[in-house]
């Protein structure tokens, strides 16, 4: 119980923006979690805690780490879904690194495997971002498609946690799709983000979504609003300067100054 209960707690530490508290927290999860032995605790420790959350802070390394370590396990101790699971995420991995192809590939091939259970709350990462891979390969109706269905299965489960991240997914796919209304479509769904965002105190979804926004807006040459929204989000972060949002988030202030 207390092993869940840590992977839990670094996980919603990196919700609320403290992503250097949230890595010791996986550390530490990762040593207790060795040190009690059991299987399927260990496989919650890893696939629901140090993947996910050195993958939203940007260190892959760390991530393929941690995903070579699920893959390992699930092979030592059989259980089938977390190893479906892994081998997804270091897909999701592959395509971050710039191998979209690849890493689209693996991803569509496990979340077919997973059948039904690919609407588990654990695979929503891997949901959206496969829906982030779509618009990368230029397959922007099947980005939708996919963050439209996950959306409705929030939804009807009440399984908020993640909503303000897909919104933000799906605002980018909109402006990937360059429909006559796309910008305002984006912004709608940006907003929408943010909004989701404020009420859970998820302040990494919310500064991810004002990047979206800021961008948004900067296009539309209206940098005083993009800045000030920015800044507005960026100042409250007090640790993790150099994750990858963070130093992005950085890098589009600076530019709209």
């Amino acid at each position: 119980m207390r092993v869940s209960t840590h992977y839990f707690q670094a996980r919603i530490l990196w919700l609320q923006g403290f992503a250097e508290q949230a890595l010791r927290v996986v550390e530490h999860n990762i040593e207790e979690g060795n040190a009690v032995g059991q299987a399927l605790s260990f496989c919650s420790v890893l696939g629901q805690g140090a993947c996910p959350i050195a993958y939203w802070a940007g260190d892959l390394d760390a991530a393929e780490r941690y995903g070579a370590m699920l893959v390992e396990h699930t092979e030592r101790h059989p259980i089938r879904l977390w190893q479906v699971w892994a081998r997804c995420f270091n897909g999701l991995v592959t395509a971050r690194r710039g191998d979209i192809n690849a890493g689209l590939q693996a991803l569509r091939g496990g979340l077919e495997q997973a059948g039904e259970a690919r609407f588990l709350p654990r695979f929503l990462l891997l949901l959206g971002e496969l829906a982030v891979c779509f618009g990368k390969a230029g397959e922007i109706a099947l980005g939708l498609e996919t963050v439209e269905e996950t959306l409705a299965r929030c939804e009807a489960r009440d399984e908020r946690w993640y909503v303000a991240e897909l919104l933000r997914i799906k605002g980018e796919l909109a402006i990937l799709e360059d429909a006559p209304d796309a910008a305002a479509a984006a912004e709608g769904h940006f907003l929408r983000a943010l909004d989701d965002a404020r009420l859970q105190g998820a302040l990494s979804w919310e500064l991810r979504a004002t990047v979206g926004l800021a961008r948004l807006w900067r296009d539309q040459h209206r940098a005083g609003e993009a800045r000030e929204t920015l800044r507005s989000a960026y100042r409250r972060f007090t640790e993790g300067i150099g994750t990858a949002d963070l130093r992005e988030a950085k890098s589009l202030l600076e530019e709209l100054e």
